[in-house]
């Protein structure tokens, strides 16, 4: 027998030792699942490339808005006169549009309250939602229109052909809801914050939206609930806030008439702060309670413009102090970051280090991902815990320390997602929190070396995220219960992102498929198959094993040292150790082999190794006893039952042989 005819009847011995073994294992491991020849993914058309880039026949609709509106702070309400010019340049004509009512959510027996995802700790008396006063079409026709909970169709006088725009003018208003809370998350979207020196106003989901007409669902009509957030076309807000001179107002957009809103002295302090990277206070401490420290006419209208955005949010108080300062981005582009917030607010380890986190914030995700968009960025103390708009984002006004920074870092970097890249968050929040919270877990590393904690859970696995009871990822957000919402759209998200970056793909080829990714999906409607088609073009690997077993399902990953043959003296030279894929997930796999003289080998084996089934053997490099094998040594894959991911030798619950 020749030395190569001894040599694989040997490797072959070994394979039928570990192959009865695998027999007797109970896998539910099915390769054909995972790697099957049939695309996980659908099929790319003109509208979205195979390639996860949009076509060259990809539309969207445009909604841009004028709006004049009042605040009546005696009666806390809002009330408006808002122009849209919509565009349709869909392929088809229009018959009707669809708009969003967020504020309906706030009416009695809407179905957010009645399905009991949102609970009010207010008074029972209290009737929220929108009055449409009325709807004019072009100026000249009265429009049918019906709401239907959080939405309302208005039927067009005449079909709006493809390629043209309509313009009409809502005259609406709406009591300003107070101390409603969400089921899952004990917090609201938009309040009104009580301070010794006076309530501080939040307004979000303030004014009649345009559903979202895409090439995927048709209208997006879903109903708000609480819960799930916003899809909203891109366009350009004209809008003008007239209210009692004493408050000061910022917003989403530019302020376009500081000169008539501002005293002379904050008027220069503001120029100032737009060139100084010195923190400049615009209203002093002292200035909150000192009655010239406001303009003395009964009002004042704040007028403000922002361009390409999908939303836009405001906030209005008599109590606020307000610091700006320029932030300079690696490009050359001049942002003013601003903060406002009440005078109990202003403490070391909270709302005074605000300027240097948004600072740190807009710099990072610019250097490191797509560039700041917005010429302003405002952060807003609130009794939202965290929401975020473009340019405008509400912090917690009681948050210190750690939370503080990962609440503000949290909120701006959501400027990336879903501002820049507009997914679909009332379907797939986690294309916007859950890229988030992989963003900031980066950033939060990186700041002042390292001074907060951040997020270890993101780093590495913990058992929570693979629960049996937890949801899949794709579960939309508002089926997802209350006390898996953090978990699945979240930690979960973030730490497989960071798998893939820091192990599966690696840095070199991640960064640039993700900056790819934006840079493609910049101001449109991605979908989760446009960002994994995305993924796996731009870095060549077919990851539909991943994003079929990860984020469609919730499938488990556990690997197992099945066996390990060691060899006998004057027969062999080499072991043969056996692993074993045991539950539906697949992973690389890492293992480090000791020998019996202590030298050590790893071995990072690629996932393909489980494409044609649940059992894996191999030769390790080196000659020699083995006596222990541990899979994953630092716990980076997220294997449930990591009990079975070692083994040692003369170890009384693992199988060891020696060849014979």
């Amino acid at each position: 027998m020749n030395r190569f005819l001894l040599s694989f009847c040997l490797f072959l011995s070994y394979f039928t030792v570990s192959g009865q073994l695998a027999e007797k294992s109970k896998s539910k491991y099915d390769a054909s699942d995972l790697f099957s020849a049939s695309s996980f993914l659908p099929s790319g058309n003109s509208y979205r490339l195979a390639t996860g880039e949009p076509g060259p026949d990809y539309w969207q609709n445009r909604a841009d808005y004028k709006i004049d509106l009042s605040l009546d702070d005696k009666a806390e309400i809002i009330s408006g006169i808002e122009t849209i010019i919509y565009s349709n340049n869909s392929p088809k004509e229009l018959t009707f549009l669809w708009l969003q009512m967020d504020q309906n959510v706030y009416k009695k027996h809407s179905k957010g309250l009645d399905s009991k995802l949102f609970l009010s700790s207010g008074s029972k008396e209290f009737e929220g939602g929108f009055t449409i006063e009325s709807i004019i079409l072009n100026n000249r026709d009265k429009a049918v229109f019906a709401i239907h909970d959080t939405r309302m169709r208005i039927e067009l006088a005449e079909p709006l052909p493809s390629g043209q725009k309509i313009s009409f003018q809502i005259k609406y208003s709406y009591q300003f809801p107070r101390n409603f809370r969400n089921a899952d998350f004990n917090v609201n979207r938009t309040d009104i914050l009580s301070t010794k020196n006076g309530d501080i106003y939040s307004v979000a989901q303030w004014y009649p939206r345009l559903c979202v007409l895409d090439d995927v669902s048709g209208w997006n009509t879903l109903p708000y609930l609480g819960n799930g957030e916003f899809y909203l076309e891109y366009g350009n807000f004209d809008v003008n806030i007239t209210l009692p001179s004493a408050y000061i107002v910022e917003a989403s957009g530019d302020l376009v008439n500081p000169e008539e809103v501002l005293t002379s002295v904050q008027l220069e302090r503001w120029k100032k702060a737009k060139s100084s990277p010195e923190k400049v206070f615009i209203r002093t401490v002292e200035e909150v309670t000192d009655p010239a420290s406001r303009p003395s006419k009964p009002f004042c209208t704040w007028k403000f413009k922002l361009n390409s955005a999908r939303d836009f949010a405001w906030t209005a108080s008599k109590s606020f102090v307000w610091e700006g300062q320029e932030i300079a981005l690696p490009s050359g582009k001049k942002v003013l970051g601003s903060s406002l917030y009440p005078i109990e607010s202003k403490l070391s380890n909270s709302w005074e280090r605000s300027g240097e986190y948004i600072k740190f914030t807009l710099q990072y995700f610019s250097k490191q991902w797509y560039e700041y968009p917005y010429n302003k960025a405002v952060n807003v103390a609130s009794n939202l815990d965290g929401m975020e708009y473009p340019g405008l984002v509400f912090c917690a006004a009681k948050d210190k320390g750690n939370m503080y920074w990962a609440v503000v870092n949290h909120e701006l970097g959501h400027t990336w997602f879903p501002m820049i890249v507009g997914s679909n968050e009332r379907k797939h929040a986690w294309m916007d929190e859950g890229f988030n919270a992989f963003m900031d877990n980066m950033a939060t590393k990186d700041f002042n070396g390292g001074e907060f904690p951040g997020y270890p859970e993101i780093d590495v696995p913990v058992k929570a995220l693979f629960a049996d009871s937890l949801l899949a990822i794709m579960t939309r957000p508002d089926i997802i219960p209350g006390n898996q919402v953090y978990t699945i759209q979240y930690q979960k998200v973030a730490y497989l992102l960071t798998l893939l970056r820091e192990q599966i793909l690696g840095k070199e080829r991640f960064d640039p498929a993700f900056r790819k990714y934006i840079s493609d999906w910049a101001y449109k409607h991605p979908t989760p198959w446009d960002f994994f088609s995305s993924i796996n073009n731009s870095t060549g690997e077919d990851l539909n094993w991943f994003w079929k077993s990860m984020f469609s399902e919730n499938y488990k990953l556990d690997q197992k040292i099945a066996n390990v043959v060691n060899p006998q003296k004057g027969k062999s030279k080499k072991a043969l150790i056996t692993v074993e894929n045991l539950e539906k997930a697949a992973m690389p796999l890492l293992i480090e082999v000791t020998f019996e003289n202590g030298e050590k080998e790893s071995h990072n084996f690629p996932v393909e190794i489980w494409e044609q089934g649940p059992s894996y053997s191999f030769i390790p490099d080196s000659d020699g006893t083995v006596s222990k094998v541990v899979i994953d040594p630092q716990n980076v894959f997220p294997d449930v039952k990591v009990d079975n991911n070692r083994w040692q030798i003369n170890s009384p619950n693992l199988k060891s042989k020696t060849l014979k």
